[in-house]
């Protein structure tokens, strides 16, 4: 098994019968502890026999000193999909101890691409998902207004660029595919971009006497009837749903 998904085991922990022997003590991965705490709270659970110290201590011992996360503490990967998973974790359970917000803020800042969207790591191309989960960890630690909405050239090129990103379904970056999963990832940015555009604006004109910035975002930016074809047509014969039309349905 990779990191992914850890080593494959039996529920004793004995050997299975392809000769492999499970540890009795695996190592922990952010993503799973992110998706196993989403699970519980999205079942009403109150996360009560949650370790929660064991799981920030785990986590704090994942940040590097670039500000960014490995998923797994004997080193692996290391870029913008497991800083949201931390920040995700410390939001989930109301403590934000095991994170160095200034070094995650600045790691975030350092993967803005050149047409404003956000990488996965420094110097590569913006893509739908990190835009994503750079947008929703600023606001998780209440960073977003200081970085991106206050810097107006920034907030406009990133509005622009997933705006730009519907072709009738929503691509993932330019010269790409449609792809089911973007109508999430560019439109969970664009609402969370938006909706704090708009707290700032209504702000700016209460402190200012209308005499801020006027310019609002309008509420259809995107063809919303065009989004919801292409996403029902992929809908399968055998249930759920494809990431492209005529795919096999896709969890």
């Amino acid at each position: 098994g990779g990191t992914f998904l850890g080593p494959p085991m039996d529920s004793k922990g004995g050997e299975k019968k392809s000769g492999y022997v499970g540890w009795e003590y695996d190592h922990g991965h952010i993503a799973m502890t992110y998706t196993a705490l989403a699970t519980l709270a999205t079942l009403g659970d109150d996360l009560s026999r949650i370790d929660k110290q064991s799981i920030l201590e785990g986590i704090k011992g994942l940040q590097r000193d670039d500000g960014s996360f490995q998923c797994i503490s004997v080193g692996s990967e290391h870029d913008m999909r497991f800083l949201y998973c931390a920040c995700a974790i410390s939001s989930m359970l109301h403590n934000w101890s095991a994170i160095n917000i200034p070094a995650a803020t600045s790691y975030i800042t350092s993967c803005k691409s050149y047409d404003g969207a956000f990488a996965l790591i420094p110097g590569q191309e913006g893509h739908g998902g990190s835009t994503f989960c750079a947008v929703a960890s600023l606001k998780l630690m209440g960073q977003l207004e200081h970085v991106l909405i206050r810097d107006r050239t920034w907030f406009w090129s990133l509005v622009r660029w997933c705006v730009a990103r519907q072709v009738k379904g929503m691509q993932g970056r330019p010269n790409k595919n449609e792809d089911t999963c973007y109508s999430y990832w560019i439109g969970g940015a664009l609402s969370l971009l938006l909706q704090a555009n708009a707290s700032f604006e209504n702000n700016s004109c209460n402190s200012n006497n209308n005499d801020g910035e006027q310019q609002s975002v309008s509420d259809h930016l995107l063809d919303l009837p065009s989004l919801k074809e292409y996403v029902l047509s992929c809908q399968t014969d055998m249930g759920g749903f494809s990431k492209t039309f005529g795919a096999a349905p896709d969890l």
